[in-house]
């Protein structure tokens, strides 16, 4: 089996949840530039396992604080 970052793919060009993460304020800088980078890796198809477990990691924790926000 080969790995492959297609999900990462799909919320790119599905919703562009990259571009709102990078305009949230809750996100910090650190990872907004980490972001903007991994996006255009990932266009070009060249991501690493741990930049995708970053990403994850980052929209896991986007996620948690905006339901807590709206919750």
């Amino acid at each position: 089996m080969t790995f492959t970052n297609a999900v990462a793919v799909a919320l790119v060009a599905g919703n562009g949840v990259i571009d709102k993460l990078e305009l949230e304020t809750i996100v910090p800088i650190t990872h907004r530039t980490f972001l903007a980078t991994y996006q255009a890796k990932l266009a070009a198809k060249s991501t690493t396992k741990s930049e995708d477990r970053r990403f994850l990691a980052i929209l896991q924790v986007w996620m948690i604080q905006r339901h807590k926000i709206t919750a």
